[in-house]
């Protein structure tokens, strides 16, 4: 990626997470946030090795360890448990070969989020049982009501176990353009380079001009669009509590 959108990656996230990124070494834009997450289990899964995988969740996480010779362990994202993984029932033997964790926030499908102290626990777990983790933060501002969800990367030691994953395609609606980026520890970003060095030849230029223009950018859009999908949900889930089902917003 271009140096200037390398560096306008790190001042979005300085501006939005507080969270300091070197341009050079902990930051790879991408062609698209899928074909990271999904090329990511070939640098680092040998065959019969675990990926832990949330279930449900957005199909690369399986796919992609699948691909790489691993074996995804499906962790249920259950109501009970706020629709977040249950990470203390993981068994010692998974997690002895478990080698990545997929975490997403605001979570897709079930639209759930997590706090800071989840995040905390994932990097206490991840540190013990030397798990690399993979942040899918996609959807970070797709929140209402005034919510700003977290970075997986503001919690102190996440960096020196993973990395996150981000897309233009939300924020941006920039779908169809295909660009995206990892960032965090600077091994992991080397490591997922090797393998898309191998395999692409990096994003389209134009492309990557359109993407520092997004980012940096007036970002007014961004809350106007959050208004017209908050009106959308609201819409949506009056309909359905006044048919007799029970939905949280």
């Amino acid at each position: 990626g271009m140096p200037a959108l390398r560096q306008a990656i790190a001042d979005w996230y300085k501006n939005r997470f507080n969270v300091e990124l070197n341009p050079e070494t902990e930051i790879l834009p991408l062609i698209g946030s899928k074909e990271g997450i999904a090329h990511f289990p070939l640098a680092f899964l040998n065959s019969g090795d675990y990926s832990l995988v949330p279930d449900p969740s957005y199909p690369p996480y399986k796919g992609g360890t699948i691909l790489a010779g691993g074996k995804p362990y499906l962790m249920p994202l259950l109501e009970a448990n706020a629709f977040l993984p249950d990470i203390a029932k993981i068994p010692i033997k998974i997690r002895k070969k478990a080698k990545i964790m997929y975490i997403n926030y605001p979570n897709n499908p079930t639209a759930a989020v997590a706090e800071k102290d989840f995040y905390r626990q994932v990097v206490d777990f991840a540190q013990k049982n030397k798990i690399i983790v993979i942040s899918d933060l996609a959807y970070s501002e797709m929140a209402y009501n005034g919510y700003q969800p977290a970075s997986f990367l503001e919690i102190e030691g996440a960096k020196d176990i993973g990395i996150e994953f981000h897309s233009l395609s939300k924020t941006y609606n920039m779908t169809g353009w295909r660009i995206g980026w990892a960032c965090g520890n600077a091994n992991l970003i080397a490591a997922l380079a090797k393998v898309k060095s191998n395999i692409d030849s990096g994003i389209f230029s134009a492309i990557q001009l359109a993407g520092i223009a997004a980012l940096n950018g007036p970002q007014e859009h961004i809350n106007n669009m959050r208004r017209l999908y908050q009106e959308r949900r609201d819409i949506l889930v009056s309909g359905l509590n006044s048919l007799g089902f029970t939905v949280t917003p």
